[in-house]
């Protein structure tokens, strides 16, 4: 008896010793995994529409290649600009976001920021009419062959599907009146069912040989119940403003726009509580409203809705522009190309800063900051800009641009370069010496 008290009495130091050995080396074990990330790939248009094309990049000396069919080769660039081709340039992962110019001649620049590409890509814009040139391109990027659906809408209803197959390292271009011939009001869902496909829609239109504009229609990821348009052109004098909606479920939606201003916020005449017809494009022209600043819209819906902006200026030569629904800024770089912009950001109490080098190398840093928007209106044309949001609220924010013969274009602005993140094993031996 008194042998097995004299056991009881050395085990116990033991079996605590072994619960603290178990409790603090087996979390170690568990720990010895680190974080990998790394930023994915992207892909710039080619020269549509008889464009000419350059590639503004937020950094040098990047891989690039041509997606042609050839070769996978990659070259690597030494400078912040790259000229483009008819076919599409892919660009090896980096921080910042590379932006597209397009200049078609006698008409305007259309800017579009390259894009990683995803399963599911939305365009609320463009036009099939009677003046459209518009064009889709279809970009495999992958070395296998993709293959893809386009389900087309009109004003009247959800058109059949379209299956496409695209062969490995190479884009393919499609009218987009070939896609839903005669119609002026367009929108398309493209759904990638194998491959990695990156897709771009160029709206340009002609009459005879009057060009009447170009613009990039930015991709949507997917429809929502709320969203945000920033970075509308906003003299009400030389401008026509139209929102086009599409409901893609089964039940109609009913919509209340509200616009962000310098002047404060309001709502349009007739669009408190606007009903929108399920599964068919809707154009709806906004009331000519007398801002001659920057604006931007928050579309608020009772059904998954798209939203998109449309703005014709009369002056100069005449153009037109396409706004997309946003998705929150993060910190990111970008490459303007020397283009003077302005950037209008929507927020609640937002702030956000703004660091570029001026033409005489100067560093230079703004905060903008406001109660529910803010406007900055840089004087000078800008290149390599960093957006940093200060607030954990969500911020969205677009950018317009002029030329010189006031053309116009829309650009978001939106992190192309998500980090990609992985959990990495650390080779430990300690590992392997416990069962």
């Amino acid at each position: 008896m008194k042998l097995k008290v004299f056991t009881r009495f050395l085990l116990g130091p033991v079996l605590l010793a072994g619960a603290v050995a178990i409790a603090t080396l087996v979390p170690e074990a568990k720990a010895h995994f680190t974080a990998s990330g790394s930023y994915p790939a992207t892909v710039c248009p080619g020269a549509l529409s008889g464009a000419s094309e350059h590639i503004a990049l937020p950094a040098k000396n990047l891989p690039t290649r041509i997606i042609s069919g050839k070769t996978a080769t990659l070259k690597t660039q030494k400078s912040f600009t790259l000229a483009g081709s008819s076919a599409p340039i892919f660009v090896g992962g980096n921080s910042g976001s590379e932006v597209a110019f397009e200049t078609i001649p006698g008409s305007t620049m259309a800017a579009a920021v390259c894009e990683v590409g995803g399963p599911d890509q939305w365009f609320l814009g463009g036009s099939a009419g009677v003046t459209s040139q518009s064009v889709l391109e279809l970009v495999n990027s992958g070395l296998s062959d993709s293959t893809i659906q386009i389900f087309p809408f009109n004003s009247k209803a959800a058109l059949a599907p379209i299956a496409i197959t695209i062969k490995a390292n190479s884009d393919r271009q499609i009218r987009l009146a070939s896609i839903v011939p005669g119609d002026e009001s367009v929108a398309l869902h493209i759904v990638t069912n194998s491959g990695r496909v990156t897709s771009f829609l160029l709206d340009h239109r002609k009459s005879g040989l009057k060009e009447l504009g170009a613009s990039f229609v930015s991709p949507v990821a997917a429809a929502t119940k709320k969203s945000y348009i920033a970075g509308l052109y906003g003299t009400a004098s030389s401008t026509k403003s139209t929102m086009r909606f599409l409901v893609p479920g089964n039940l109609n939606a009913n919509v209340h726009l509200t616009i962000f201003s310098g002047d404060g916020t309001f709502t349009p005449i007739g669009f408190d509580s606007l009903e929108i017809a399920h599964q068919r494009v809707v154009d709806v022209p906004l009331p000519t409203v007398a801002l001659t600043a920057p604006f931007g819209i928050e579309v608020n819906s009772d059904q998954p809705i798209l939203a998109s902006s449309f703005t014709r200026i009369s002056s100069g030569t005449g153009d037109f522009a396409w706004a997309s629904q946003l998705t929150p800024i993060s910190r990111f770089r970008v490459n303007l190309g020397g283009v003077k912009g302005k950037f209008f950001f929507i927020g609640n109490s937002l702030a956000v800063t703004a660091q570029w080098t001026d033409s005489k190398g100067r560093a230079q840093k703004r905060l903008i900051t406001g109660n529910t928007s803010a406007l900055w209106s840089p004087g000078d044309p800008l290149g390599l800009v960093t957006f940093t949001p200060l607030t954990k609220q969500p911020i969205f924010g677009g950018a317009i641009l002029l030329n010189s013969t006031g053309g116009l274009s829309y650009l978001p602005l939106l992190a192309n370069q998500l980090v990609l993140g992985a959990h990495v094993p650390i080779a430990d031996i300690r590992t392997l010496t416990r069962n």
